[in-house]
């Protein structure tokens, strides 16, 4: 069997390295990164006045069928290079990883909108939507209504981070080792390098 730490097949591996830590040097910026827009900072001042309700006035949100089904989704193809200095990409054999390739068909993501603050990621080349297990790893679902492959996209600074959404309340983001490998969600934190991601765009320029 072959050892963990040279596989290259380690996405359904149990084992992981634990020397793989989030400091060291930044990675080189790689080209094409997309401007990033703090459009929710300015909301985030504004108070809401919700009216009061009776818990009988509130009814059961939509499923993710339903909303899939009945409202035209907004979506934007770009790639997103971790910090850690990979670009996301998502496999026809449903592994993700990271590549340092600038411009790879694997690395292409549709990120569309289903909700308030809430996207899924399909990958364009494999038409897999990213996904995240109940032991939190990820990989590519071919079922875009499941649950498991919604994430809240948050703009902390200049990165994008993406928090299950069906995870949330353990904190389990989406982040690349820096060996470009998919981090195990129990072991991401806000803040760290392999759960920041930069936009950028899909394509070469010129």
């Amino acid at each position: 069997m072959a050892d963990c730490e040279t596989c290259c097949s380690c996405w359904t591996c149990p084992h992981e390295s634990s020397s793989d830590s989030d400091s060291g040097d930044e990675p080189p910026f790689p080209p094409g990164l997309m401007p990033v827009r703090n459009e929710g900072r300015s909301r985030e001042t504004q108070r809401l006045n919700t009216p009061a309700v009776s818990s009988e006035c509130i009814s059961k949100p939509p499923s993710l069928r339903d909303t899939l089904l009945s409202h035209p989704q907004l979506s934007m193809r770009k790639q997103l290079f971790c910090m850690t200095g990979w670009n996301l990409s998502m496999h026809p054999d449903m592994r993700v990883r990271g590549t340092r390739e600038h411009y790879s068909l694997h690395s292409i993501m549709e990120v569309r909108a289903v909700g308030k603050g809430e996207v899924q990621i399909r990958g364009v080349d494999s038409g897999l939507f990213l996904a995240m297990t109940k032991k939190g790893r990820l990989y590519g679902e071919p079922d875009e209504f499941k649950e498991n492959t919604v994430f809240v996209e948050t703009l902390s600074g200049a990165f994008y981070n993406y928090l299950s959404r069906k995870y949330a309340h353990f904190g389990w983001y989406v982040g690349i080792k820096k060996s470009g490998k998919p981090k195990r969600a129990h072991k991401t934190e806000y803040g760290q390098r392999a759960v920041q991601f930069l936009p950028r765009h899909p394509y070469p320029l010129g």
